[in-house]
């Protein structure tokens, strides 16, 4: 289904990433909001500064999020009352639930809870019937059916860092009613349920026949007729998520199941024959062979606009658990992309570590900076365009993700966002809060700075940043979507499960390549679909069995 959706917003993501001087006042979105003050007897409270290996500025923190909450979240055509929505899909009249939940889960960072009740108000009008929310919405409250795991993962952890700070007393009990608590274990079960594909018939989406534990894309994907040897998006593999939801739902052999099977084929997939790199593919069959898909071609192949995400989930689970998985991923990904340096990364590269294109991106500078500083003792890689030395250290990193920020435009919100995650994850900022409240101390767990041979700053282990780097404006570029739309309660669905994706696979992406790269490639119409008005954005009628999803917002 979202083939369009996938063109449209690698073409909005390839533009031009820049930096721009500026500065931007604090609470320049104009939202209701006032964070509450942190205090050092309230952990629970932004800023968090946990142990980390660089210094900073916490003011630029702060500012990226100003400054992305200003571009992307409107209470235009959000419904009205509280209600808020991220702009962004195919322009700023859509949603996705993609960028519904990084709303809601910085919002949960930032202790801005009137903003996280608007923008869950806004999802919950668009719930599928699996307590899902669809991931594409129209300006016209029509919408494309069906979730996406990776934003309902995003959302779910939102909700339950929301939980945790009014169990904890930093925030108080919603004042709109919201139980934060109930509304994450629904999530994260509806996930488990709908988008784990088991051994055997359950759920419908996935295999009868596999090992089970497997990752499938969405709550309406059909594997077995499309896809006969499974189908995995690794950048939707969140390990540190998945040991929170099993002990906040008491399903932890559950979880740990999805995370020992997805790292095996994570495992699998780094082991192909040609993969010096040890990257991973947008998309994976379940025994690790890259799996094609028509709205992407030969980029299914690479580390593309889905895949690069993987390095920022894996760091986490550094961050958060340590765990032996993490620690041998985080060190084969920041080798690789220290042996690049990370002031030459560019977006999208091949397994065998050549780069596709020859512009340097806010995007994929968030993810090696993450897989750079989550390393806690990377080899040097000679493979593609790695030279075989090791050339950036973690404050190198970090530096280059902060001078590095996207344009904005219409409908944009993708690449700033994860400029955001990475800068919150390197400064000690993404706490996991189920533990601090479990165990009285955070399990974080900081890397130490590893020796490279050009390193530009001594990385300082410190948990209030002394260091004060230049600062820039954060606009944001973005992906788009726009496969077959379904109506609320009455459109037939059948055409999805048929939409052609063509426009997508064939769509020129020369201007991309070009060294001016001021404007977005042109957008193409959508495939084969029918667009009809949705009466009310009550909850919409449930994803059918037949379609076939992108990954939410689509890379």
């Amino acid at each position: 289904m979202r083939n369009l959706h996938s063109t449209l917003s690698q073409q909005i993501r390839r533009g031009l990433t820049i930096a721009i001087a500026a500065t931007i006042a604090l609470g320049a979105s104009g939202l209701a909001s006032t964070p509450a003050k942190a205090t050092a007897a309230n952990p629970y409270l932004f800023p968090y500064n946990q142990a980390t290996n660089i210094t900073f500025n916490i003011s630029d923190v702060t500012a990226a999020w100003q400054q992305w909450k200003a571009a992307t979240i409107t209470s235009t055509n959000a419904g009205g009352g509280i209600k808020l929505r991220v702009m962004g899909g195919t322009d700023s009249s859509s949603t996705t639930s993609e960028g519904q939940s990084y709303g809601i889960l910085f919002a949960s960072i930032f202790d801005e809870q009137s903003t996280l009740d608007g923008l869950w108000l806004y999802a919950r009008d668009y719930l599928d019937k699996y307590g899902l929310m669809h991931w594409h919405i129209y300006s016209n409250n029509t919408y494309e059916a069906g979730a996406a795991t990776d934003a309902d993962e995003d959302m779910a952890l939102g909700l339950l860092n929301a939980c945790i700070k009014v169990q904890k007393g930093a925030w108080p009990a919603s004042p709109n009613g919201i139980d934060y608590c109930a509304a994450s274990k629904s999530m994260i079960n509806a996930i488990y349920q709908y988008e784990v594909d088991k051994p055997g018939s359950e759920p419908a989406a996935g295999l009868p026949s596999n090992q089970g534990g497997e990752l499938i894309p969405g709550d309406s994907w059909v594997l077995n007729g499309q896809y006969p040897e499974g189908i995995v998006n690794l950048s939707y593999f969140s390990p540190a998520y998945y040991t929170v939801f099993g002990k906040f739902t008491g399903k932890t052999s559950e979880w740990n199941t999805v995370i020992a099977r997805n790292y095996a084929i994570t495992n699998l997939a780094q082991g192909k024959a040609g993969n010096c790199s040890k990257l991973v593919s947008n998309w994976n069959q379940y025994d690790g062979d890259p799996q094609a898909v028509s709205w992407q071609g030969d980029t299914s192949y690479y580390w593309g606009w889905d895949a690069a995400r993987f390095a920022w989930r894996v760091a986490v689970d550094k961050a958060w658990y340590n765990s032996a998985n993490a620690q041998e991923t985080a060190n084969e990904l920041g080798g690789f992309f220290s042996s690049v340096g990370i002031g030459n990364v560019k977006a999208q590269y091949k397994l065998d570590g050549t780069s596709l294109d020859g512009y340097h991106s806010t995007y994929f500078v968030a993810h090696a900076a993450s897989a750079i500083w989550a390393a806690p003792s990377p080899s040097a890689v000679s493979c593609g365009a790695a030279s075989g030395s090791l050339k950036t250290s973690p404050q190198q990193a970090y530096n280059e993700v902060l001078n590095t920020k996207e344009a904005s435009g219409d409908g944009v919100y993708f690449n700033n966002s994860w400029r955001l995650f990475a800068m919150l994850l390197m400064t000690g900022n993404f706490p996991n809060f189920y533990e601090l409240a479990n165990s009285g101390t955070a399990t974080a767990t900081p890397v130490t700075p590893t020796k490279t041979t050009a390193p530009t700053a001594t990385p300082t282990k410190t948990t209030a940043p002394t260091a004060t780097p230049t600062k820039t404006t954060a606009p944001t570029a973005t992906k788009t979507t726009a496969p077959t739309t379904v109506t609320p309660a009455t459109a037939t669905k059948t055409a999805q499960a048929t939409a052609t994706k063509t426009a997508q696979a064939t769509a020129t992406k020369t201007a991309q390549a070009t060294a001016t790269k001021t404007a977005a490639p042109t957008k193409t119409a959508a495939p084969t679909s029918t667009k009809t008005a949705a009466p009310t954005p009550t909850k919409a009628a449930e994803a059918p069995q037949g379609n076939v999803y992108l990954p939410l917002i689509a890379r």
